[in-house]
C-alpha cells in the first residue's frame, strides 16, 4: 500500500472518489497497487525507504486510482471505443493513439514512472582461464 484512504480521497481530481465509501476507494487503490507490481515486476516496492522511490509510488497509485476510476464508467467505456485520439482524465489527458496492448497507459508521466521501477537484472559476466601458462 502506497497510498492512504485519506490521501486518495485528499489528492483526487474527481469530487465522485472522495466521495465514495472507504472500502470502496481501497478496492481501487488495491487494484492500482496490483497494476504497479505486475507492471514493474517488483514486489519489494513496499519495503523501500528510499524518499523518491515512495514518493513515485504515492503519484503513481493516485494517478492509478483515477484511471481505474474513470474506464470503470459506463459512459466512459463507451467512449474508448470511440474515433477520439485523447480524453481527458482529471487533471491529465489520455492518449488512445500511444497506449499499447501490453499495460501503457497513454500517460506519459504515469508511464515513464512506471517504466522507471520496473525491475532491471544485471547479468553478471565472468570470464575464468584455463591456466595457460607462459
Amino acid at each position: 500500500m502506497f497510498l492512504s484512504i485519506e490521501d486518495a480521497k485528499a489528492l483526487a481530481t474527481f469530487e465522485e472518489i472522495a466521495g465514495l465509501p472507504d472500502s470502496e476507494v481501497q478496492r481501487y487503490i488495491d487494484r492500482a497497487d496490483g497494476w504497479i507490481r505486475r507492471t514493474t515486476g517488483r514486489y519489494d516496492l513496499i519495503d523501500t525507504l528510499d524518499e523518491d522511490i515512495q514518493q513515485d509510488l504515492r503519484l503513481a497509485t493516485i494517478m492509478l486510482v483515477e484511471y481505474i476510476w474513470y474506464w470503470d464508467q459506463e459512459e466512459n467505456k463507451e467512449q474508448a471505443i470511440s474515433r477520439d485520439a485523447s480524453v481527458k482524465i482529471g487533471s491529465y489527458t489520455y492518449n488512445k493513439i500511444n497506449t499499447a496492448w501490453h499495460g501503457d497507459t497513454g500517460n506519459n508521466e504515469l508511464d515513464t514512472i512506471l517504466q522507471s521501477l520496473k525491475y532491471k537484472p544485471t547479468a553478471f559476466l565472468f570470464r575464468t582461464s584455463r591456466g595457460n601458462s607462459l
